[in-house]
């Protein structure tokens, strides 16, 4: 850090050098004896920073603040990665590196008062943007449970099966997660690609009945509603 404005010895300016560039009025004890704290040095995971956000009201943390991290634990935690593999190559864009740029984001959308304030809606990423990789502002929209559900793949259950694909005997059936948690089963056939057609007509019409309902009870944004209606389930999911 480096004192920019010296008035009195209780009245300085310190910024600190670093990419943001952080001005702070202070005392000069405080520069001396190091008593400062950056908000953008890289405090959470090594590699995210808080910025001028509170992370806590009444001594508990904030669900942005629990978002954020869980976002950055998908993304820089080996640990969660060795758990599950499918979050091997996942990234955080670098403005969201930032607390406070994600909470700006997060306060713009739309449907903000919704995820506030009703349980187990998401930051979801693979909506907007098909096989998508990366958190970032472009990428990410705030779900409801039963959407999010709905492109859950569960490559762990299913094997070398297409998606939406189980074996019974010599035959194979088709079956969709409705977003409810139960399974709607769709009938049995005599081999994977005919059991994968029937679950993708089944499972595109699904999705787009949702968005519909979703977008006429403004649970989601046109962006994510146009994303929904041309969404295509392809055999490689």
């Amino acid at each position: 850090m480096k004192i920019v404005e010296y008035n009195t010895s209780k009245n300085i300016i310190v910024e600190f050098q670093d990419d943001y560039n952080y001005r702070v009025k202070t005392k000069f004890i405080n520069f001396t004896n190091g008593n400062l704290k950056n908000p953008y040095f890289t405090s959470v995971l090594g590699i995210g920073s808080i910025g001028n956000e509170k992370t806590k009201i009444n001594g508990v943390h904030t669900k942005e603040y629990e978002a954020w991290h869980d976002i950055l634990k998908r993304c820089y935690s080996q640990k969660l990665k060795d758990m599950r593999p499918t979050y091997i190559g996942v990234e955080c864009c670098k403005e969201w590196l930032i607390f406070e740029n994600f909470c700006k984001w997060l306060r713009n959308q739309d449907n903000y008062e919704k995820w506030l304030n009703t349980e187990k809606w998401a930051v979801d990423k693979d909506i907007l943007k098909k096989w998508n990789k990366v958190y970032s502002p472009d990428t990410c929209c705030l779900v409801s449970p039963e959407i999010n559900s709905l492109f859950t793949k569960r490559q762990n259950c299913r094997g070398k099966l297409p998606i939406g694909v189980i074996r019974y005997k010599n035959k194979y059936g088709a079956q969709y997660n409705n977003g409810t948690g139960k399974s709607k089963h769709l009938g049995y056939y005599d081999t994977p690609i005919e059991a994968f057609q029937a679950y993708k007509t089944e499972k595109e019409n699904y999705i787009k009945e949702v968005a519909i309902k979703s977008y006429n009870n403004k649970d989601i944004t046109k962006r994510c509603y146009e994303a929904m209606m041309s969404y295509v389930v392809e055999i490689t999911d």
